[in-house]
Order: structure tokens, then C-alpha cells, then sequence
């Protein structure tokens, strides 16, 4: 059983959230923030919302010449239903200067496919770390309640030429009160997506360089072979007689056979 399904359990038999921290190890805006998303109850029962009845019934007429709302579609390339940014499109034409210069100062290699999908994810990374700062720093809900009560109040008005002083009732606020509280889920969400992402980064990292070695190792073969077939020339003198060529192949293939046994 995870954490999540023990802290249900333990919620749900009355358990007090700093408890089921303590026990289960678990932050207690975590626990907060499993409770909402998943509507715990005390004593097992979850909240139920019953289902409304919508849209006109069977074989209504009410749509007949309407043409729609033509502007009703987001615009191409829009950010609408972007949460987490950990599967945004990202156009480079659609880059900010400050990315722009993340993507250019990554320098080129031969690996272009992992290269390139390692600037991708840097650039998620940072967008996605951003969003979080944002959040953080002051994108908080809001909520305002009122409470207002008819008040008497005393207006000067000109009535007949004269200055008068009238009596009329209005509302007025008696009390208002505002609650303020962090994004919490979506901060959640957020960070939950940038370890994936990061997890991503650190593969496509391991990869290239898995493949810079394997590249050295055959340059490096290379190299060897080259030295020994110059040392061969040297000692035959330079002779292209059979048994000349012969014994310097032998050679070369000895050399060849001991580079690859020792970058193995």
C-alpha cells in the first residue's frame, strides 16, 4: 500500500494531519493537498455531487440560424491549457530573448538527435521553474466576504430652491473579510512534472556521454593502428617486397586485435 492510500486511511479514521505526517514522513501540504483533490471524508464517506441535466431536449429548435461565435476557437500556437509546461510546444520563433540565448550558447556536436533534445529540455526546465517562482511570489487566490446591513444616512438636497437635509436608507458594508491562500495544487503539480523533466535530462546527459566515450575509443584505435603502421615502414625500410608486405600486415593485425582487447 503507498503513502497516499495510508494517509486516506489514517484521515479517514480521524487522524489529525500532523499525526499522519509524523507517521508516514509526509509534508503536510502534501496531505492537504491529496485530501482536496481526492475529497476525503472523516469516517470513509466521500462527497458525492449529483448529476444536473443539461442541454436543451431531443428535437428543440432553439439553434436554427445561429452561425455560431466565429472567434470561439483559441487562436494557432495558443498557451491556453498549459498547467505544468512539462509537455508544452515549444516554436523557436515563439522563444523570449533569454531562452533565445539559453539555446545559443549551447554548443554543436556530432550527436545532433540527443543535443537537441537535451537544449529542449533545459528550456522546459526553465520555463517550468519559472512558473513556479511566479506562483510563489504572489499569485494567490482571494476570497472577500461582505456583510452589509441597510443604513439610514443624511443627503443635502435642493428642494424648491431651498437646502434641505433628506433621510434615505442605502447599504453599507458592515464587515469584510478576506481570505488569501497559495495555488498550493498547482505549485504541487508543477514541481511533481519538473522531476520528471529533470529525470529526462539526466538520461539524455548519461547518453551523450556513453557515446563521446565509445567515439574516443575508436579514434584512439585509430591512432594506434597509424603509429604502428608508420613503425612497420621504418623497420622494413621502406621495401614492397612480398614477404615484406606480409610480415608488416601481420603486424598490423596483431595491433589491431590488441587496441580493440584493451578499449573493451
Amino acid at each position: 500500500m503507498d503513502k497516499k492510500e495510508q494517509a486516506k486511511k489514517y484521515y479517514e479514521k480521524g487522524w489529525k494531519y500532523k499525526d499522519i505526517s509524523e507517521k508516514l514522513s509526509v509534508p503536510l501540504n502534501t496531505l492537504k493537498s491529496w485530501r482536496k483533490r481526492d475529497k476525503w471524508e472523516r469516517g470513509g464517506a466521500t462527497k458525492e455531487v449529483q448529476p444536473t441535466n443539461r442541454g436543451a431536449p431531443k428535437g428543440n429548435q432553439n439553434a436554427i440560424g445561429n452561425k455560431g461565435n466565429s472567434r470561439a476557437s483559441p487562436p494557432k500556437r495558443n498557451k491556453n491549457a498549459v498547467k505544468t509546461g512539462e509537455y508544452e510546444t515549444i516554436f523557436a520563433d515563439m522563444l523570449s530573448d533569454e531562452e533565445k540565448d539559453i539555446y545559443s550558447t549551447m554548443n554543436d556536436d556530432p550527436f545532433f538527435i540527443l543535443d537537441e533534445e537535451i537544449r529542449i529540455l533545459k528550456i522546459r526546465q526553465y520555463r517550468m521553474l519559472k512558473r513556479i517562482k511566479d506562483a510563489e511570489a504572489g499569485l494567490n487566490d482571494e476570497e472577500v466576504e461582505r456583510l452589509q446591513q441597510l443604513r439610514k444616512v443624511k443627503e443635502p438636497s435642493v428642494i424648491d430652491g431651498k437646502m434641505v437635509t433628506v433621510k434615505r436608507e442605502v447599504l453599507k458594508d458592515v464587515q469584510v473579510t478576506r481570505k488569501t491562500f497559495r495555488k498550493l495544487d498547482d505549485i504541487l503539480a508543477i514541481e511533481d512534472a519538473l522531476t520528471r523533466v529533470s529525470n529526462q535530462l539526466i538520461k539524455a546527459i548519461k547518453q551523450q556521454k556513453e557515446l563521446l566515450s565509445t567515439d574516443k575509443k575508436s579514434l584512439l584505435m585509430e591512432a594506434q593502428i597509424e603509429k604502428i603502421k608508420l613503425e612497420t615502414d621504418k623497420l622494413s625500410g621502406g621495401s614492397s617486397n612480398d614477404e615484406a608486405d606480409s610480415w608488416k600486415q601481420a603486424v598490423i593485425n596483431a595491433a589491431n586485435k590488441r587496441a580493440v582487447e584493451e578499449n573493451e
